[in-house]
């Protein structure tokens, strides 16, 4: 089995890893949730502001320069920053998962690696983390007061760092599930280092919606001025 794919030396699983059933119902479940943010993505207000375009068109490019930044070993066990918490504040799960979704394709046609697992990967790089920092955002606010550093510290810095453990133990739960690799070699090569990774991409994520929110708000979706600022 030849898995020397540089792009696959990182995060993303190769289809080879997998069970064929598995491969493609995870294409199948990926395919559903796309179609799904397509449809209740906020198109009218995107197409309607040429700065949102721009926004969200730069994020996309910017995102895909960072994700050549990876740090792993072995295929599926690495890490890199995912972006999908400050993705998700920025312009809501449908507009996230459709940005992350062309950044991961574009990544994938550039380096000419393995389009059977685009499912599965992006199962677990994008909707999970997005699902994730998109809970916590919708708990914060029903369960936490409206307040700004509320939003900073529990929807961005605590969200970021969330979305990462939950996205990578899920991709661990999922290789050990098949066997993938000795469990020594997953804890080794990928789950000790999980802390490590979670705290760049939680202050990266905490710091930029700061910036964002004090100078750009309007860049920032699910930011509110008169909820979470003049309301107080």
């Amino acid at each position: 089995m030849n898995l020397d794919i540089p792009w696959l030396i990182g995060l993303y699983i190769p289809a080879e890893l997998l069970p064929a059933a598995l491969v493609w119902a995870g294409n199948l479940a990926f395919l559903l949730l796309l179609l799904q943010a397509i449809r209740l993505a906020p198109w009218r207000a995107l197409l309607s502001q040429s700065e949102k375009q721009h926004v969200f068109l730069g994020a996309v490019v910017t995102l895909l320069i960072i994700w050549g930044i990876r740090a792993g070993l072995s295929p599926g066990l690495g890490f890199h920053h995912l972006g999908a918490t400050l993705f998700t504040l920025m312009f809501g799960w449908p507009l996230a998962l459709i940005g992350l979704t062309i950044t991961m394709t574009i990544s994938i046609l550039l380096q000419a690696a393995d389009w059977a697992s685009l499912g599965i990967n992006g199962l677990l790089s994008i909707a999970i983390p997005v699902f994730a920092s998109y809970g916590i955002l919708r708990l914060s606010q029903s369960k936490l007061p409206d307040n700004f550093f509320i939003y900073i510290f529990v929807c961005a810095f605590f969200g970021a760092g969330a979305a990462v453990a939950i996205s990578r133990l899920c991709a661990i739960g999922l290789l050990a599930s098949v066997n993938a690799y000795p469990d020594e070699q997953l804890i080794e090569e990928s789950l000790q280092y999980l802390p490590m990774f979670m705290f760049p991409e939680a202050f990266v994520t905490g710091m930029l919606t700061t910036i964002f929110v004090v100078y750009r708000p309007a860049w920032v979706a699910t930011f509110d001025d008169e909820r979470y600022i003049r309301g107080k």
